[in-house]
């Protein structure tokens, strides 16, 4: 099993480690179960202090990575519509972070709420649990 790591996910991480409940990030990682995605990528790249973004992308870089071609960004303009269908107002980034994941045939870890209403319109997204100990 992979696990697609939301950005909210990685933050808790890379301010407290271990310390936290994102300190399960370090097995996943040690196990080669985690891929990263562009969205993901980008917001973590935007927040970081200006003297850590090149070392933060030559880490992510080295990760695999659940890349969006035309076949996904038709899923998430899809997802989006369903969505406002709905009547559900989702970030744009999290639908695309979610269709990765679905397309990845990762389980995504967030702490983000809003991939909850993102799975009314895409059924398929399946959500990892750290306090799991298996995966």
């Amino acid at each position: 099993m992979t696990v697609l790591v939301d950005t909210s996910v990685w933050i808790e991480y890379l301010r407290r480690g271990r310390a936290s409940e994102a300190g399960r990030l370090d097995d996943l990682l040690v196990a080669g179960e985690v891929v990263v995605c562009g969205p993901v990528v980008a917001e973590l790249l935007a927040g970081a202090r200006p003297a850590d973004r090149a070392h933060l992308w030559i880490v992510l870089t080295g990760l695999p990575w659940a890349d969006l071609g035309p076949v996904q960004w038709q899923s998430v303009g899809a997802t989006a519509g369903r969505l406002r269908e709905l009547g559900q107002d989702v970030a744009l980034t999290d639908i695309e972070i979610a269709v990765a994941a679905v397309d990845s045939a990762s389980s995504l870890w967030t702490r983000d709420s809003d991939f909850q209403r993102v799975h009314d319109a895409l059924p398929e997204l399946r959500f990892f649990d750290p306090r799991s100990r298996s995966w």
